[in-house]
């Protein structure tokens, strides 16, 4: 690999590793866009609500935002338009020049093309579709990218209908083909461009089956009617029935092997001609050039009318110069291809002497560099163009590149300055509605007091009569019933032989003491089974303590849904109260639906107060924390009747004594079975009984601990630290749903503001980023 090459591999490498940076400052940039899109949609929303006066509306109207937004729109553009820039894979020039000054003679030495690809022409332009040529060793082809039927009209006929002021065009293929232009027109330039039109419009059938839109790929040796107009020959041989299949072509990209070296990276654009006749030329012609050329060859050839830069040369060159954008040297941009004749030297002379004092300034190469070479011989055309180029440019790009980058952030910094300026002008604005619209926070205090309080006083008529539940004169008559139950229960059970049978359990103590040789062996086990069972079966009592704890959640999301109950109702519900604009408290109060449980609405308030706009979490925290109550017989009950069941074990204590001894001795026969029977039911029934009578003595238990549970739940939800703050919070996140006759359209519109205030502050943040 050369030098040369080797350096251009190194300037495509250096690109790509600023590619990240570029594509977010893109992506910024167009973040910004959307959020300013956003602003106006919410400017206007807040504009249009019925709280805002006249005034107000003024002071939220910006007349600039608009501009910004076409601003910023171009900054994200530009930083996109750098993206592709580094993205590509080859460094490409562009050639250009005036009609029969040698630019296509010149694609054809550097590509290796022949008049089938590159047409070339005497006195009139070939050139009809733009080119892109690149160098590959393998692949000989054409890609033509087709226009739709939409694109041409757009693109190529109402261009044309535009500069001849023929007003409208035609939208549509059928109306083009029927349209009526007139014979002839005055003006020189103008006829020219109706010739065009009306060649168009003749040759309409041989091209409109072509456009297709999409990609047709066609061999090079037949690619020359898509990309060129047809010859003298081929008009005065067919008429008006000549075939233009250019006219539906946007663009051709073109696969070749470039019979020089260095040019593996290398693309080469072959641009319209600077000083042809068509319609909208300049913008096609900057078009053209615009981000997507590293430098370009502008080729001018000695001629005996023309040995001289003259007006065509120098409106070409001022495109140039308009689309370098920031690079600071036009020379760097723009080279001059000096296309000499060996048979007419003196002309070559004439032509060097005027670049050397017109366009030089006397210094050769001063402004612009040029290239001196006969165009016809692609060996001097790759020794006096091509390599000198490509060092240049191998040296150049990268600072060229710099300066792009560097420009595009300058012309964006600006953009961004005058963002924040209109961002300062809406806080002004955002500061009068702020202190005439609205709901005053004096009224959210209130109303959040008001709240606290109702809550607290219904909280406090809840504890108070589970108070007197708990410690009143009359015990739970449910919980004796479920004492009673579970007893009779493990009576039966023992009765039942333990759940095995009497005969059953007689034959299987027998065997198990003479086969061990002592009554222990059966009656050790035998106890602990009998202990775990009574106690799994007055563990039924669970069900009653749920049923109590069920009871407490439902009674208290009662309280609160007397409240609340609006935020409990479906989206349909909510609508229809709102619409009626009243809702008695009563209603208010019985706004739970019957279906739900006590604990869904505890549950679904603790995530109101959780996920409201302004989050309250010590209010969801006390709901949670009711919620995350268990009351079981094991943890409330089971230490409190555990001594009742000492008596069944194989070694209890002597109550005279108090030493330990074996309360099992009979003999190992059918009869000492049946006498252990006898004492394992009396131990058994003795031990149920004791418990039941202990439970009995602690019916008042479930009803102390859920009083207990609810005050604890009222102290906490109503008296924190935070209580006060967090009520406030909660009323200012529901206002609309708790009183909606109340708050509605004032909280319409204080979220039409809170909307504009974060778009802004998402502006900001945006802008802040970018700066970094």
């Amino acid at each position: 690999m050369s030098n040369i090459s080797t350096a251009i591999d190194a300037l495509l490498q250096a690109r790509l590793r600023q590619l990240p940076e570029v594509q977010r400052e893109s992506e910024r940039w167009h973040t910004l866009g959307e959020h300013l899109a956003e602003l106006d949609d919410a400017l206007a929303d807040l504009r249009a609500h019925t709280t805002m006066d006249a005034e107000l509306v003024t002071a939220l109207t910006l007349p600039q935002l608009t501009e910004i937004q076409l601003a910023v729109a171009q900054a994200a553009d530009s930083f996109r338009v750098i993206a592709s820039r580094f993205t590509r894979t080859t460094v490409n020039i562009g050639v250009s020049g005036a009609a029969r000054m040698g630019k296509s003679t010149l694609l054809q030495s550097i590509s290796g093309l022949d008049d089938n690809q590159i047409p070339t022409g005497h006195g009139i332009p070939v050139t009809a579709v733009r080119s892109r040529i690149f160098h590959s060793p393998s692949v000989r082809r054409a890609e033509l990218e087709m226009h739709s039927p939409e694109s041409f009209l757009t693109a190529v006929i109402s261009p044309l209908h535009a500069a001849l002021d023929l007003s409208p065009a035609p939208r549509t293929i059928a109306e083009f083909r029927d349209w009526v232009y007139p014979e002839a027109l005055p003006d020189t330039r103008h006829r020219v461009l109706l010739t065009r039109l009306r060649e168009l419009q003749s040759g309409l059938m041989s091209y409109e089956p072509l456009l297709t839109g999409g990609v047709k790929t066609v061999p090079l040796e037949e690619v020359r009617p898509f990309v060129a107009y047809p010859t003298h020959e081929e008009i005065s041989k067919a008429g008006e029935r000549v075939g233009r299949a250019y006219a539906a072509v946007r663009e051709a990209r073109i696969e070749c092997a470039f019979p020089h070296e260095h040019v593996a990276r290398i693309g080469i654009v072959d641009l319209p001609g600077l000083g042809e006749v068509v319609a909208d030329a300049e913008r096609r012609h900057v078009a053209g050039l615009r981000n997507e050329v590293d430098a370009v060859l502008v080729v001018k050839r000695s001629s005996d009318t023309s040995s001289f830069f003259d007006e065509t040369d120098t409106a070409g060159l001022g495109l140039l110069d308009e689309v370098r954008g920031f690079v600071r040297s036009t020379g760097e941009f723009a080279y001059l291809v000096h296309n000499t004749d060996p048979d007419k030297l003196h002309l070559a002379e004439n032509l060097r002497g005027d670049l050397l004092r017109n366009v030089n300034g006397g210094e050769p190469d001063r402004f612009f560099t040029v290239f001196e070479t006969d165009v016809r011989d692609p060996e001097r055309v790759g020794r006096e163009v091509l390599g000198p180029l490509l060092k240049r440019m191998a040296e150049g790009l990268p600072v060229m590149d710099a300066e792009v980058l560097a420009g595009t952030r300058t012309q964006a910094s600006s953009v961004r300055d005058r963002t924040r300026l209109q961002l300062t002008d809406l806080r002004r604005a955002l500061d009068q509605v702020a202190r005439r619209a609205g709901v005053p926070e004096e009224v959210n205090e209130a109303k959040a007091a008001q709240l606290r309080s109702t809550i607290a006083g219904r909280l406090r008529v809840l504890v108070a009569e589970l108070a007197t539940e708990a410690h009143g004169s009359v015990l739970d008559q449910g919980f004796g019933e479920a004492v009673e139950k579970a007893y009779e229960d493990v009576l039966g059970w023992i009765q039942d032989g333990f759940g095995k049978g009497a005969d059953t359990w007689k034959e299987e103590a027998l065997t198990c003491m003479i086969t061990e040789g002592h009554a222990a062996a059966f009656a050790g086990p035998e106890f602990s089974r009998i202990r775990v069972e009574i106690s799994r079966r007055f563990a039924a009592l669970d069900d009653f303590f749920t049923a109590r704890l069920t009871a407490a959640w439902d009674r208290t999301a009662a309280v609160l849904a007397a409240e609340c109950g609006a935020l409990f109702q479906d989206d349909d519900s909510r609508q229809a109260d709102s619409a009626s604009g009243s809702a008695s408290d009563d209603a208010t109060a019985t706004a739970t639906p019957s279906a739900r449980s006590g604990r869904d609405v505890l549950a679904e308030l603790a995530e109101l107060f959780a996920s409201s706009s302004q989050p309250c979490p010590g209010l969801a925290s006390a709901v949670n924390s009711l919620l995350d109550v268990r009351l079981e017989y094991r943890t409330l009950l089971y230490p409190r009747v555990r001594p009742d069941l000492a008596p069944l074990n194989l070694q209890v204590t002597h109550p005279d004594t108090g030493e330990q001894m074996q309360q099992v001795a009979v003999p190992l026969t059918a009869e000492g079975a049946e006498h252990l029977h006898e004492l394992f039911n009396s131990l058994a029934e003795q031990a149920a009984f004791r418990i039941q009578r202990s439970l009995s003595q602690e019916a008042a238990v479930p009803a102390v601990v859920i009083h207990a549970l609810v005050e604890q739940f009222e102290d906490t939800l109503i008296r924190s630290g935070t209580s006060v703050m967090e009520f406030r919070r909660f009323v200012r996140s529901y206002r609309n749903d708790l009183w909606p006759a109340e708050f509605k359209g004032i909280d319409e519109a204080n979220s039409r503001f809170a909307r504009v205030l974060r778009v802004t502050q998402d502006i900001s943040k945006a802008l802040e980023e970018g700066q970094r």
